[in-house]
């Protein structure tokens, strides 16, 4: 798989974390000598903004870094700095950066109480999800839903993404667009539950309470182990990416509960065929 920008930019803040750990500098040293704040160095290092040419060639000057060093981390830089795909599909700032490491990443794990999770989405569940509640603007739901078509191409290519689902009973009996609509999603549910690729689990009614009430959420893995698993966290008024390494292992330990605690893969499917037919 081909490495998209978000990426780039995580593993270039990752071996300039290396370069300042070998100096024996910290974030605020390289703060005062770029005339800046420590959080400004500490998001080039976390790859959650771009770097300019000038800037990169400044701090590996810093660095003492060796010409060989330069050269790939500038065309890391580059590529990094180049737009991504979803940048044409008018998605809100708070979920560009998720999109952007959901396109990279190598499994997603996911978790959700009220909605069918958006890669397993039909169109026309995704085009009611967007359209109620006033929340996406009219002329902008079109490039909402293609966003989300776009995303699920990753399920079925060559080197297609892991997904690992459970979802409560609630978002499968929760009739969204109306029995067609729902005939349709479930239909779908049922189709891509199949491929080798995805494992779906249903969290029934009759399991109780569960380590994940309030909400769902998502986890991400990476193909390298010196890109981290991040979570992310979605609600009404927008969605943030969870980085730090404690949240993120809570949140790990919440999805095995959640899983433990649903219904095997075959008992899964059959009740998304018994609602189905109901």
């Amino acid at each position: 798989m081909t490495l998209g920008p978000t990426a780039r930019r995580r593993r270039l803040g990752a071996h300039l974390a290396e370069l300042r750990h070998a100096a024996g500098l910290t974030t605020a040293d390289v703060a005062e000598f770029f005339g800046c704040t420590a959080q400004t160095i500490r998001n080039w290092e976390r790859g959650t903004s771009t770097m300019k040419k000038v800037e990169l060639a400044a701090l590996l000057d810093k660095y003492g870094a060796a010409a060989d060093t330069r050269s790939q981390l500038e065309e890391t830089r580059r590529e990094g700095s180049k737009r991504g795909w979803w940048s044409t599909y008018k998605l809100p700032e708070w979920f560009k950066p998720y999109v952007g490491l959901e396109t990279d990443a190598a499994m997603v794990c996911n978790f959700e109480v009220e909605l069918i999770p958006g890669l397993l989405q039909t169109e026309s569940y995704a085009r009611e999800i967007h359209s109620s509640g006033g929340l996406t603007k009219p002329d902008e739901v079109d490039k909402r839903v293609s966003a989300r078509l776009a995303r699920q191409r990753r399920l079925t290519e060559e080197s297609p993404l892991e997904l690992r689902v459970v979802i409560s009973e609630g978002a499968l009996r929760r009739r969204v667009g109306g029995p067609e609509v729902m005939q349709e999603q479930l239909d779908q549910l049922i189709k891509h539950a199949q491929l080798p690729n995805v494992i779906f689990q249903v969290l029934p009614f009759n399991a109780g309470a569960h380590a994940s009430m309030p909400s769902g959420f998502t986890l991400l893995t990476f193909a390298e182990q010196t890109d981290p698993d991040v979570g992310y966290l979605e609600g009404p008024l927008g969605g943030h990416v969870i980085e730090d390494v404690d949240d993120v292992t809570t949140l790990h330990n919440r999805f095995d509960r959640v899983r433990s605690a649903a219904l095997p893969e075959r008992e899964s499917l059959s009740l998304v065929r018994t609602i189905a037919r109901e």
